[in-house]
């Protein structure tokens, strides 16, 4: 399993006592390859005894963060809204502490966690087959080592009990190239007088696409080299005739690769809840709703299941609770507070 993407919220049903909760406990902001991008984000101070709004303060001063990262606050003298904005010199996720001032002197310590979605470099482009594969041939001694003479457009003669290679050199768009060799012997006169058996006529070389690199393709094999998609096979087939009708038959594969990415398909989730995420004095009953983003654009549908699935964790489990872009929670089901994660992940 790996996770493309996540994101945290809180639910929370105040019946007694202090509390201070965040309207956004996470964010993750824009990157380039290797810095977050100057950007900002805005998180809600709420503060309750019970389940009543009391005034919360916070003090820019007291408040300690990363370098590169600042915060301001609004003027609300109640719930104040603060500004969390990072520059492009933070190179690294991180967290924000924020003390919260109610009641009678009482400091509640919050934590903001921030990541950074960063770019992927730019992939390399795939490669392809450039041309005819060129097959040569060569005669040697030995039929385990490749001999390094000159190599023939033709098949030369081979003595009795020598060897016959066949070498096919497939070249790239992107200039390399990939060798495969085939071989084959010239049998010797046997004691009781049978002819040694040699090569009868030219190896027929044949290519067929496959979508595996290791079980050559069942289909139709063709002279001519096909057009081979990205992420798919050449196969070449190289057949050696006889002279006692038998064949042996060689095969060299070549992959063209898939583009790469430009780096600008970073993908981040969100979540919203349909009753908000502060329930007072009621049982908490609410629709959770992850919002998954590609490059900036929501991801639905088809797209987003091609992706990968979304899994609903509670309070940091590792045993999924619930899978779709919507959990829904009734009441009963939350006892005070619970955290629950969305995370984008593939099989």
């Amino acid at each position: 399993m790996a996770v493309i993407a996540s994101a945290q919220t809180t639910v929370v049903d105040l019946t007694d006592g202090y509390s201070v909760i965040l309207s956004s406990e996470v964010y993750t902001f824009q990157g380039t390859t290797t810095a977050a991008k100057a950007g900002s984000t805005t998180t809600q101070v709420i503060a309750l005894q019970g389940s009543t709004q009391i005034p919360a303060s916070v003090t820019l001063s007291e408040v300690v963060s990363p370098s590169g990262v600042t915060v301001t606050k609004d003027s609300n003298a109640t719930a104040p809204t603060l500004t969390i904005a990072v520059s492009s010199s933070v190179t690294a996720p991180g967290n924000v502490d924020i003390p919260v001032h109610v009641g009678d002197d009482i400091v509640v310590h919050k934590i903001f966690s921030f990541g950074i979605a960063f770019t992927g470099t730019t992939g390399n482009s795939g490669k392809g087959i450039s041309g005819t594969p060129a097959v040569t041939y060569q005669a040697s001694a030995s039929g385990t080592t490749a001999p390094t003479g000159t190599w023939s457009a033709t098949i030369p003669a081979v003595s009795a009990s020598q060897y016959l290679w066949t070498r096919t050199v497939t070249t790239y768009t992107d200039s390399s190239t990939t060798t495969a060799y085939s071989v084959g012997m010239m049998g010797a006169k046997g004691d009781a007088g049978n002819n040694g058996k040699g090569i009868s006529g030219t190896p027929a070389v044949t290519f067929q696409v496959g979508t595996s690199g290791t079980t050559p393709p069942t289909g139709t094999w063709g002279t001519s080299v096909p057009s081979v998609p990205a992420g798919q096979y050449l196969w070449t087939k190289t057949v050696t005739s006889y002279t006692d009708s038998t064949s042996t038959t060689a095969y060299s594969v070549a992959y063209a690769g898939t583009n790469g990415s430009d780096g600008a398909d970073a993908i981040t989730l969100t979540v919203t809840s349909s009753n908000g995420f502060i329930f007072r004095n009621t049982g908490i009953e609410t629709v959770l709703t992850a919002h998954v983003y590609k490059a900036g654009v929501e991801v639905t549908g088809t797209a987003l299941t091609a992706l990968g699935t979304v899994k609903w964790y509670q309070d940091g489990g590792s045993t999924s609770v619930g899978s779709g872009v919507t959990y829904t929670i009734d009441a009963g089901d939350v006892s005070g507070k619970a955290s629950y994660t969305a995370q984008l992940e593939t099989a």
